[in-house]
């Protein structure tokens, strides 16, 4: 274990710290990680959750929340860009002991935030229908789907802010807190979803509006939550007004270097899952629902992955800010051990209990039948994608993500629509050609990151 953990290249670097014993590495791995597992699992959980509720009202219900997803995630490309960088810097003060430095940071990419989710609002909303269109939405989603898009976007402003304060928590490796925030916050969802989809204790029927209506009571929890966790708090993280607000240049550029990159990545990817999305949306609303139940599944592993991500990303981060590159190089391969270990057991479950676990979405027998079919593949592809999420987490934390993002840009943008069109459409495999096309993307992003991951470029990055 020890030479897999200590690679001969750390020493001809001249890195040479004393790494502690594996036990105690994997002690430390999953006292950070398994609280954020548990808040990503949680977080999928709703989202399965709302899929389901929404479902009783029917397979078109289901496509109009689904053709959502990915408009929704481009309003928070910026975000993820920002949060690449924040979880970054925070998490290499952490290590440096630089409270301050980190505090700095959290208040200028809130700033940030601010200014940049206004105008996505504004977009969001005044064109929401026409993105939606250009989406894949059909006649009998169209309406549905850009109700809900413009609901979720109203509170975008909000959204950002508890997604990047929260960020700066788990980059101090207080995950407990970003559980506990979105314990409540899912507890509310589904309370509001409950009574506001079908209308019951006397509450009116909105139906899909009613989901739309639940997340964001559900976001603005959450970010009351996240909020009062740092304010004026004691812990390493904390927000007080009276405090310098006002941009610093060499705080932004340490998050330019790393958000921009990622924000670009993010560019990418976005580009390349609208395109699939629409890809698949155009095989129509029956293709749209059994992908959605797939999609809901499958991403339940890889939402326990996110969470390891999480909890090996704040560790490296924390170890070369310490200036123990041999230590974040052990975490990360640790990690990775972990993250295999779930993604096989996970499959497995998905495969033993395909059936009973579409059954619940929707009491349409044809689209229950085709969705446990698919999973039968699809369930494949959270082997390479299980490898791959962590790899790359813990690279952008290293402050490495100018290289995932040209990874992103080959892969998600370009490779993946154009290999999931050809054998969606020429060649006739419907939604087994796009899930074809993700099991490629996935792998040819393992390959490319595991690659870089091994040659320990990472570690000479300086923030």
């Amino acid at each position: 274990m020890t030479n897999i953990l200590r690679p001969k290249k750390l020493d001809e670097l001249g890195i040479k710290n004393e790494i502690p014993k594996t036990s105690k590495l994997i002690n430390d791995i999953l006292k950070i990680s398994l609280p954020a597992a548990a808040e990503t699992f949680l977080v999928g959980l709703v989202g399965l959750m709302d899929t389901i509720m929404v479902g009783s009202l029917g397979k078109e219900a289901i496509s109009s929340v689904s053709i959502t997803q990915q408009p929704v995630y481009i309003t928070l490309t910026f975000c993820f860009g920002l949060t690449a960088g924040i979880i970054a810097i925070v998490s290499r003060r952490f290590g440096q002991n630089d409270r301050e430095g980190a505090n700095k940071a959290l208040r200028q990419t809130l700033v940030l935030g601010i200014i940049i989710s206004s105008i996505i609002t504004i977009l969001s909303l005044v064109f929401g229908r026409a993105f939606i269109k250009l989406a894949g939405a059909k006649p009998d989603t169209i309406d549905n789907a850009t109700a809900y898009f413009k609901i979720v976007s109203s509170v975008l402003i909000l959204n950002y802010l508890r997604i990047l304060i929260l960020a700066g928590q788990r980059a101090a490796g207080y995950t407990k807190m970003t559980l506990i925030t979105n314990i409540i916050a899912n507890a509310t969802n589904i309370l509001f979803n409950y009574l506001l989809i079908n209308g019951n204790f006397g509450f009116p029927r909105l139906e899909v509006r009613g989901a739309a209506y639940a997340t964001i009571i559900g976001n603005i929890v959450a970010f009351l939550v996240a909020f009062a966790s740092v304010y004026r708090s004691k812990r390493f993280v904390s927000i007080h007004f009276k405090e310098n607000w006002r941009l610093d240049i060499e705080t932004i550029k340490s998050l330019y270097f790393v958000s921009l990159s990622a924000f670009i990545e993010q560019i990418f990817v976005r580009i390349g899952f609208f395109l699939i999305a629409v890809i698949i949306n155009n095989l129509g609303t029956d293709a749209v629902a059994i992908n959605t139940i797939t999609q809901n599944i499958v991403s339940l592993s890889f939402n326990i992955i996110d969470g390891f991500a999480i909890g090996a990303a704040a560790l490296v981060g924390k170890s070369l800010g310490e200036d123990k590159a041999d230590l974040s190089y052990a975490y990360g391969v640790l990690s990775q051990m972990i993250c295999i270990g779930i993604g096989i057991f996970m499959m497995v479950i998905i495969m033993i209990f395909r059936k009973p676990l579409s059954d619940i979405f929707t009491n349409d027998k044809m689209i229950v039948s085709q969705a446990a079919k698919l999973l039968l593949f699809a369930s494949i592809v959270v082997l390479p994608q299980s490898l791959q999420w962590v790899t790359t987490v813990m690279l952008r934390a290293a402050g490495d993500s100018k290289y995932t993002a040209r990874g992103s840009m080959y892969s998600v943008m370009i490779i993946r629509p154009l290999l999931s069109y050809i054998l969606c459409y020429p060649l006739s495999l419907g939604l087994y050609g796009a899930w074809a096309g993700m099991l490629i993307d996935q792998t040819f992003r393992l390959i490319h990151n595991e690659k870089r991951f091994l040659s320990l470029e990472w570690i000479k990055i300086r923030l």
